[in-house]
């Protein structure tokens, strides 16, 4: 039987990347989705068809026909409120950081995140790309010998909002911090933000996080300025070579002392895209969740979600509470560096 999914919200990244990560798994059947207007309600009958129960806010399709799951996506102010009805109704959520919108929201948010009955998943897809999961495999296995630093540089024409009440490294932590922590399988004991050139607000156009990782240094490095569209590349420098990725055309480069000339390798990602690399194989993640499929039981076919439980071993779902909780402590204290122009610890949540 398919699960009955709901959509919270019907934006763009909704039907660029929800629904056609949904429709490739084949295992939901969209039953009914919220969005507040009359005209997106009417592109939700016109593109879902005519059974779709439609609802004007997440309330009224949580106390609706049943659920087995929700996906939300919804503007960055009405996170909290969105992903608080998920959470208090107990259905498996699968939503978009930050938890919330204002600095001093996201520890309540954390907790309630914490507490959650049901599986909860973040769309940090960037963890999923097969190229990523194949330079971490790497990186695991010695490829370059030990991993000293690493850095993850984002660069886009996106702007930064003057209106915004979090720093450019808290907004982006969930993703590129979480980046930083999995390829080096390790969490940072705290941060320093360098400002760069930014906006009078709390958000920078460009700056740098320097994360401390007992052993190894992780940055992420941002220019929310560029003339380019969008371009991440991750790249790792350990004491016996270097890698690359790019997460966008999947090219992995690695050299080591053994072999100094870069080998160049393209791990294809799952296709058709759905609006980002990597979405469709975090989509699949949660859906197994749900259906309480073990993630480290391969089905008798090989397939990229196959691959990518075999790879993520007896780990918790990547994308999980505590891991999320976690990513969203790190960005606090990057708030807290920012403040103070200094090194701020970065809090656990064991101490919660």
């Amino acid at each position: 039987m398919d699960l009955r999914v709901g959509l919270i919200g019907y934006g763009n990244w909704t039907r660029i990347a929800y629904i056609p990560a949904l429709q490739r798994d084949g295992r939901a059947q969209i039953v009914s989705a919220a969005a507040p207007s009359a005209t997106t309600q009417q592109r939700i009958a016109s593109e879902l068809g005519p059974d779709i129960s439609i609802h004007s806010n997440a309330a009224k399709l949580l106390s609706g026909p049943p659920v087995d799951a929700v996906f939300i996506a919804v503007s960055e102010a009405a996170h909290e409120e969105t992903l608080s009805a998920a959470l208090g109704a107990g259905v498996p959520t699968f939503y978009e950081p930050p938890l919330a919108n204002q600095r001093h929201r996201i520890r309540p948010m954390v907790t309630k995140l914490l507490n959650a009955p049901k599986v909860t998943h973040a769309d940090l897809e960037i963890g999923f790309i097969p190229a990523f999961i194949e330079a971490a495999r790497r990186v695991r296995d010695g490829a370059i010998g030990q991993p000293r630093t690493a850095r993850i540089r984002l660069q886009s024409n996106w702007d930064a909002d003057p209106a915004s009440e979090l720093s450019t490294i808290n907004h982006l932590a969930p993703w590129y911090v979480d980046a930083l922590n999995r390829i080096l399988g390790a969490t940072p004991t705290r941060v320093l933000v360098l400002e760069g050139d930014g906006l009078p607000g709390r958000a920078q156009r460009q700056c740098q996080g320097l994360f401390d990782y007992n052993g190894a240094w992780g940055t992420v490095q941002v220019n929310l300025g560029a003339v380019v569209d969008l371009e991440t590349t991750i790249e790792v420098n350990g004491d016996e070579g270097d890698l690359v990725v790019d997460i966008f055309s999947g090219e992995l480069r690695q050299r080591t002392r053994s072999q100094s000339d870069w080998s160049i390798e393209r791990v294809a990602e799952s296709e058709p895209r759905a609006g980002w690399p990597g979405m469709n194989e975090c989509v699949a993640a949660f859906l197994n969740a749900v259906t309480g499929e073990p993630l480290t039981e391969p089905a008798p076919s090989a397939s990229g979600i196959d691959t990518l439980r075999e790879l993520l071993g007896t780990a918790p779902l990547p994308a999980d509470a505590n891991s999320v909780a976690q990513l969203h402590l790190i960005g606090l204290a990057a708030e807290a560096s920012k403040d103070s122009g200094g090194w701020a610890k970065i809090e656990e949540i064991d101490s919660l």
